[in-house]
């Protein structure tokens, strides 16, 4: 037989298994989705007003400060510009006076008449460049400084050239510096200067000479080299010397003081060889004496000098005499 008291207490509790089902996910559904909070959206709005506001305002700022830059920089460019106006127009600042120091044999005169002629007269107008290279141009000038003494002067210091070398340009005795720079003629007013002339050089007038400066110049250091090895055993030994000849880079060619004949120094060892002749003298004016009259002396040769006779009216060589050094 069937309980029927025991059906119904099994239809009783799936009953209450489904209640207590049922209220655990809607408490679970309520766990996992809150309400929205309204309060959030709000604030949220609010800050984002906020922010526009400060943005607005700095770039207001902004341009603001940049305007004002607009304008102080309009009128500071105006300032220097009524400035720079007056002092080019001023007769405050017009050339007045031109020192000119270091000048011994370069004409100061003549460099101040350069720039009153050539250069603007407002001191501020000079380009202290293009003037300190006009100036350089001149003869006896190597070097130049050049300074504004405001508002209407100019102080200028020269660097002069020194003349160390004597040159014969087709019958004219003309001064060089050690760099074979052509300076002037020869004169009194430049002082006495005890060199031997430098024969042999390119170009028979001062501006010919000048455009074959590269390869004079180079005459010109072989020359002075000769000089100076003499001079630093004795200087005597180039106070004997009365010309030499640079026409020839490989065979520097001398004469002596007083005598016709030409001595033959080679390319280098001047001292040496020139040094030999002296010692042996005696040899040369006892040839002399004996009536020959010796045209070339040669020193090229090691242990050896060489005499060559000058040519006989009838055209005859007579044969060179070797004497040992």
């Amino acid at each position: 037989m069937l309980d029927f008291r025991s059906l119904s207490a099994l239809e009783e509790e799936e009953a209450g298994m489904e209640i207590r089902t049922n209220r655990m996910r809607e408490e679970q559904s309520t766990d996992t989705a809150p309400a929205p909070d309204k309060s959030h959206y709000l604030r949220r709005k609010t800050t984002q007003k906020l922010r526009k506001s400060h943005y607005a305002s700095r770039r207001l700022r902004s341009i603001f400060k940049i305007a004002g830059g607009i304008v102080v920089f309009v009128l500071i460019s105006g300032i220097l510009a009524s400035i720079f106006r007056y002092a080019y127009t001023s007769d405050r600042f017009s050339l007045q006076n031109v020192k000119i120091s270091g000048c011994k044999y370069a004409d100061s005169k003549a460099l101040e008449r350069i720039i009153q002629k050539e250069f603007p007269r407002n001191t501020l107008q000079i380009d202290l460049r293009k003037l300190r290279d006009r100036l350089a141009q001149e003869a006896w000038i190597q070097n130049v400084d050049v300074r504004r003494v405001l508002p209407s002067e100019l102080a200028i210091d020269i660097y002069e050239r020194i003349p160390k070398a004597i040159l014969e340009l087709q019958g004219q005795i003309m001064l060089a510096d050690g760099e074979g720079i052509l300076l002037d003629k020869n004169d009194p007013k430049y002082g006495r200067l005890d060199l031997p002339v430098f024969r042999g050089l390119l170009g028979d007038t001062p501006d010919e000479y000048r455009q074959n400066l590269e390869e004079n110049s180079s005459r010109i250091q072989r020359g002075l080299q000769l000089l100076s090895e003499l001079d630093s055993a004795d200087p005597l030994y180039v106070s004997n010397i009365s010309e030499v000849d640079l026409s020839d880079a490989d065979n520097l060619k001398i004469l002596m003081v007083n005598d016709t004949a030409e001595v033959f120094l080679g390319d280098k060892d001047f001292l040496r060889r020139f040094r030999a002749l002296m010692t042996n003298m005696s040899q040369y004016q006892d040839l002399k004496a004996q009536n020959y009259d010796i045209a070339e002396i040669d020193l090229r040769f090691d242990g050896q000098i060489i005499y060559r006779p000058r040519q006989s009216e009838g055209g005859a060589a007579s044969e060179p005499l070797a004497a040992s050094q």
